[in-house]
């Protein structure tokens, strides 16, 4: 090394006698000094401060302008900016911190440019035009009451005027007697400054203000009764301020247009003269009857002053005074006394205390019960108040007959009534409610008390019961026995497929009711189909919804793995193929592959069948149904090179082109590149024909598409679309080809149910426009025509919400269909609509009335006891047969006891349809019928955990009965009698294959032992049982090893000849197992773990690099070191001991060093595990193990030579220098 020291390494020591070690160390090695001088450091870069940003600066704006030579104000030219101006601009650029520039041209003319925020800069602007400009002076002189108008408020309008014009407007101050106004600054401003001036003169002078001193006591007289008088002059435009009665001012102001102000100031003055003498008097009434005179809106104090011409004066609410005063003429002061004291007598007040709550219980329905208590409701106002009181108002008569019946009755309802509040919280109030308010409408009808729940929006936790005493008391504890039940409760939600929905619910509910009756304190709530929900409620006791939770975890997972699905695209003229005949291809396809196979329904457009079961069934499935579908038909696929810029184009309205060729094709299925694909392949896959066929339209359509096709969309009601169609599509068709476009009605599923695309070329694309909406326009023109229909059959169009005429109308373009109203003697139905849909609908309707005299009604004998499993799932079945043959099927009502069960089933329709309805309903009466089966097949039949039956009864919609206990060879089937024969022909040939299979496994229960040694039961069994599983596998036995130690005999069961041959390869594996190399070697069993590593992954990679075996002992064997090594060369035996030896010594030099610095408690917890010997550790050259007193080892520091008397340490005495 370079700093002087020898480099020492570490090595171990092992005593043979203790088998001790010794380790040990190098301080030098170990712990090396650090360099005299430090590494010189690099030059660094200036570092920027990578948190600092750009100054951000606001938008500046630039404005130029020109200053005419003459227009200047200092024309002496100067050089640099010693010049006045670029003084000026200088001072102007500083104070409003903006950049000015002057340039000036040949002939004077000065150019000025301003930059910086607009603000600013149009601050500049004005005093540069203000410093720089030549400024004049004029005076204007206006009247001096219009100097107000030109200041406005605090100045406002003078600053703006100043602004705006770039003059200095001075205006005469208030004393001073001088009317001019000076105008200075440019010309230009001055001008506009001064005309705006003598505009606001001028319109001053058109208007005139008059003043009129007016007595508080007679401004009622200036305002006449109900305002007359002041609406009347205010009306010609003329503005009266009138002083409001708080205010001292006695002044009325008069303001507008002179002529107006003139009439409108003399008419007042006239009035308030001729009040001049007018007198006063002042008559004590109650505060309490002051409302009366002054009535609703001051009606009252009006009313008196229209008929008497006196003013009447009521104190105010504030006051406490009760002198009301009279002012008028004294003749007319006796007619307006009389007035206000009818007024002032004629209503008393008086009130009732009774609770806010009762209120409602005096009122009554629509107020009857209140109309009951006081017959002279009209005369008498009642207010029920907030405050608990009752309020009556009216005659002293009335009010007092009022009083007493509803005193009374607030004393009888406060005996016999209670209302209490109960607290529950806003989150458990729909738990009260319950589903649809049946719970709380079920305490109601008990207990006849009124509950109010609060709603959501007020957060409220208070439920009010108010009723009578014994009820409210009922009522209060049944709600709160429900929250302390619900607070009780948990609810869960699980996610399952809604598929497996059906699965887990079971037949009739048999599933799911094994779960419920097994906790019966749990609801189970499963989704709508409709919703296509995945999410399953559980709902109940806290344990009892875990337990639940986990039952349905369990069965949904046992029940995924059963039902795994997979579709399968299937062209059209292939399905009936693939059936067979009577099903018999489809149904032994589900026998061989154990799958569900679903095809699709009658009439849909989806060519896919579905494939549910075990995911490798239905894999198997699918490909034996391709491989069908491949033999049925020369099954072709072409590719085309479509450019991507014309792939989009085919992806517009929903991919409708695309779906439109792939039905006009028979089917075929077209597949696009995906969209991040630069691919230009299209592929194409189908019938060989309907492959060329598409192919030629993909092509035609991309390369029109390239070069002039267009699309266009038309609107029309769906209830058009099938009138332009046109029956069997002969109308579209004919268009189609006529004009080579393609027309795109919207399917089913579309969201836009009235846009019809077309697709073509430019010329023709308008011309099928144009068709369509005429067609569209014909519709559209509406007729009205009558037919005749007899009376006797209007009941059957109007049933059920008049359902038909519904159906008629919905089919027929919407159609309006009205029949005469009820009483009338017509017999004529009127159709208004347009033309075809009313030709339509007048033929289904004559239709119709044929049926309904051609109807006839008989009887069909079905057992009472398949009455409800006809209208089971309500009445799917039923509704379908009477769908399907226009009749109505009416089963008898034997649900009423005592009474004899009826066998009848009525059916009404059309003679022809009746018995063909009977016929259809008979089949679906279930039958029975027993097949016998040997009781060790039922087991198979069942299947695993009932997979095999509940399969049977899905395909063949039947219920197959198996007898418990394997008492009885009988199994019964039930069902329809088709369904029924299927079912029975699929059990009969699993009877078949039972039958052939049972010579077969007779033969494999053939068993044989033989004895292995316990020490080679693992070798047989090998890692995680691949070597067993293997040996099961290649021989097709079942081989049996014991688990009890000491027993040796191992079980094979299977064929004779296999069993045999297996026993062989396992003697065979033993012998070459007794052949091995066996060396015993002794390792630390502290070092098992490390040699096992992780999963046994070290292990195993040993052995497979030496090709040797490696026994290890078992947990709680004699010697726990003890380690086997065999193989079968002597010699990797050998180099595999001595690499485990070498890893062994390496991993306790290692747990040495991890030892030696652990606390003393530590070290005596890991010096309990068993070693081999002890180990020291050593240390060499070390500071401590230096000799103090060597003045070699510590020299002196300064030039004496005097050794020190005495050492202070370990480190020598402190020294100062």
């Amino acid at each position: 090394m370079d700093n002087g020291h020898i480099e020492e390494t570490n090595f171990v020591e092992i005593d043979p006698a203790t088998g001790g070690a010794t380790l040990s160390f190098s301080y030098a090695s170990d712990f090396p000094t650090l360099p005299e001088t430090a590494p010189a450091a690099a030059p660094t870069a200036k570092q920027t401060n990578v948190w600092s940003r750009p100054a951000l600066s606001k938008t500046d704006v630039i404005i130029t302008f020109h200053l005419a030579s003459d227009e200047r104000s200092n024309k002496v030219k100067s050089f640099g900016n010693t010049s006045e101006e670029s003084k000026k601009a200088q001072l102007i650029a500083s104070a409003t911190k903006t950049r000015i520039e002057l340039s000036e041209s040949k002939d004077g003319e000065l150019t000025v440019v301003v930059k910086g925020e607009r603000a600013k800069v149009e601050d500049a602007r004005a005093r540069i035009i203000r410093d720089l400009q030549t400024q004049a002076s004029r005076d204007v002189e206006i009247p001096k009451e219009h100097h107000g108008r030109l200041i406005g408020k605090e100045g406002a309008l003078l600053r703006n005027l100043e602004a705006e014009t770039n003059c200095r407007i001075q205006i005469p101050k208030r004393d001073d007697p001088s009317a001019k106004i000076t105008i200075t600054g440019p010309r230009e401003g001055i001008m506009r400054a001064a005309k705006h001036i003598l505009d606001v003169s001028e319109h001053e002078s058109k208007l005139a203000t008059e003043h009129i001193v007016c007595p508080k006591n007679l401004v009622p007289f200036v305002r006449g009764p109900h305002n007359e008088i002041y609406d009347r002059l205010t009306a010609t435009g003329v503005k009266v301020n009138i002083p409001p009665p708080t205010a001292t001012n006695e002044v009325i102001s008069v303001t507008g247009e002179k002529d107006g102000v003139l009439r409108a100031a003399a008419e007042i003055r006239k009035i308030v003269e001729s009040k001049k003498n007018v007198t006063s008097i002042q008559v004590q009434v109650a505060r309490t009857q002051h409302r009366y005179i002054i009535g609703q809106a001051r009606s009252g104090i009006h009313e008196i002053l229209a008929k008497t011409g006196v003013v009447v004066e009521v104190p105010s609410e504030e006051s406490k005074s009760d002198q009301v005063t009279l002012i008028g003429d004294a003749n007319d002061l006796a007619k307006a006394l009389t007035l206000v004291i009818e007024r002032a007598s004629s209503v008393v007040t008086q009130s009732i205390a009774c609770p806010q709550w009762l209120h409602k219980h005096l009122i009554g329905p629509k107020g009857a019960t209140l109309a009951t208590l006081v017959p002279n409701r009209n005369n008498v106002q009642i207010e029920f108040d907030n405050t608990n009181h009752i309020f009556l108002e009216g005659s002293p008569e009335e009010v007092k007959a009022a009083f007493e019946p509803l005193n009374r009755e607030v004393a009888r309802l406060q005996i016999e009534l209670a209302i209490e509040k109960v607290k529950v919280h806003p989150s458990l109030h729909r738990h009260v409610i319950g589903r649809g308010g049946s719970l709380i409408s079920k305490i109601k009808e008990q207990t006849g008390v009124q509950i109010t729940i609060p709603s959501e929006e007020t957060n409220s936790d208070e439920i009010v019961v108010e009723g009578k005493k014994d009820g409210v008391k009922k009522a209060v504890a049944e709600i709160r026995s429900i929250v302390t039940k619900i607070e009780n409760e948990k609810s869960r939600d699980i996610i399952i497929p809604q598929r497996l929905h059906k699965l887990i619910i079971g037949t009739k509910g048999s599933g799911v009711q094994v779960i419920r009756d097994s906790h019966p304190n749990v609801s189970i709530v499963f989704p709508d189909a409709k919703s296509k929900s995945d999410v399953v409620n559980i709902r109940g006791d806290k344990g009892e919804v875990d337990a639940v939770f986990k039952k349905l975890t369990v069965l949904s997972k046992e029940f995924a793995e059963n039902n795994y699905q997979q579709t399968v695209a299937i062209f059209k003229e292939f399905l009936k193929h693939i059936v067979g005949k009577g099903g018999a291809t489809i149904r032994k396809l589900r026998d061989e592959t154990e799958t569900r196979i679903d095809l699709p329904e009658t009439g849909s457009d989806d060519g896919k069948i579905t494939v549910t079961g075990k995911q490798a069934n239905v894999e198997k499935a699918v490909a034996q149904l391709n491989k069908i579908q491949e033999e049925l038909a020369n099954v072709a696929e072409e590719s085309i090179d479509i450019p991507q810029k014309v792939q989009n184009r085919f992806f517009g309205n929903g991919r409708r082109l695309i779906s439109d060729i792939e039905e006009e094709c028979g089917g075929v299925h077209i597949r696009f590149p995906s969209e991040k694909s630069e691919s230009t392949k299209v592929t194409i896959r189908g019938p060989a024909g309907d492959v060329t066929k598409a192919v030629g339209l993909l092509s035609a359509l991309a390369k029109d598409k390239e070069e002039n096709y267009v699309e266009d969309t038309v609107k029309a009601k769906a209830e058009f679309h099938r009138f332009l169609i046109g029956k069997g599509g002969s109308k579209i068709a004919k268009l189609r080809d006529t004009l080579n476009v393609r027309i795109m009605f919207p399917k089913e599923g579309d969201a836009e149910k009235e846009t019809i695309h077309l697709l073509g070329k430019k010329d023709d694309v308008p011309k099928a426009k144009a068709a369509l909406e005429e067609a569209i326009k014909h519709l559209s023109e509406t007729v009205d025509i009558k037919i005749t229909v007899d009376p006797k059959y209007y009941k059957n169009f109007l049933a059920r919400g008049a359902a038909l005429i519904k159906e008629i109308q919905d089919q027929n373009g919407g159609v309006v269909i009205s029949f005469p109203k009820n009483g009338s003697d017509s017999n004529e139905v009127s159709i208004r609509g347009s033309k075809q849909c009313v030709e339509a609908a007048r033929a289904r309707i004559e239709d119709t009335v044929e049926d309904y005299e051609k109807q006839i009604t008989d009887t069909v004998s079905i057992p009472a006891q398949f009455h409800r499993g006809l209208l089971a799932g309500r009445g799917a079945k039923i509704h379908e047969l009477q769908s399907k043959y226009n009749v109505s099927v009416r089963f008898p009502n034997n649900r009423d006891e005592g009474a004899e069960a009826s066998d009848e089933v009525t059916i009404s329709g059309r003679d022809t349809k009746v018995e063909e309805a009977k016929e259809a309903l008979l089949a679906l009466v279930p039958i029975s019928k027993v097949i016998q089966l040997p009781v060790d097949m039922h087991r198979s039949i069942i299947g695993r955990g009932g997979e095999t039956v509940r399969k049977l009864m899905q395909d063949y919609d039947v219920n197959i009965s198996i007898p418990k206990d394997n008492s009885s060879e009988d199994i019964t089937v039930t069902g329809q009698v088709d369904n029924v024969e299927q079912a029975l022909e699929a059990l009969r040939g699993k009877l078949s294959e039972y039958e052939a299979q049972a010579e077969d496994r007779k033969l494999k229960q053939w068993s044989m032992t033989i004895n292995v040694p316990t020490d080679y039961h693992q070798k047989i069994i090998g890692q995680r049982g691949a070597t067993i599983t293997a040996l099961k596998e290649k021989y097709g036995v079942n081989i049996n090893v014991p688990r009890e130690d000491g027993n040796e005999a191992i079980s094979i069961t299977g064929y004779e000849e296999k069993a045999k041959e297996c026993a062989a390869a396992i003697e065979e594996m033993i012998s070459d197992l007794r052949s091995m190399f066996t060396q015993e070697i002794t390792l630390d069993s502290r070092y098992h773990p490390r040699l096992i590593g992780t999963r046994g992954k070290n292990l195993k990679k040993v052995m497979d690099d030496y090709h040797v075996e490696i026994r290890l002992p078992r947990q709680g064997a004699e010697d726990p070191n003890l380690v086997i090594v065999a193989g079968k060369d002597e010699n990797d035996v050998y180099d595999c001991i001595d690499h485990l030896r070498a890893e062994e010594e390496t991993f306790l030099l290692d747990n040495v060093e991890r030892t030696q610095y652990m606390s003393p408690r530590q070290q005596e917890s890991h010096n309990a595990r068993p070693q081999s010997g002890p180990v020291t550790v050593q240390m060499k050259g070390a500071p401590w193990q230096l000799d103090i007193g060597s003045s070699e080892q510590f020299p002196d520091m300064g030039p004496s030579a005097t050794t020190t008397a005495a050492v202070g340490g370990a480190w020598g005495s402190s020294r100062r220098w």
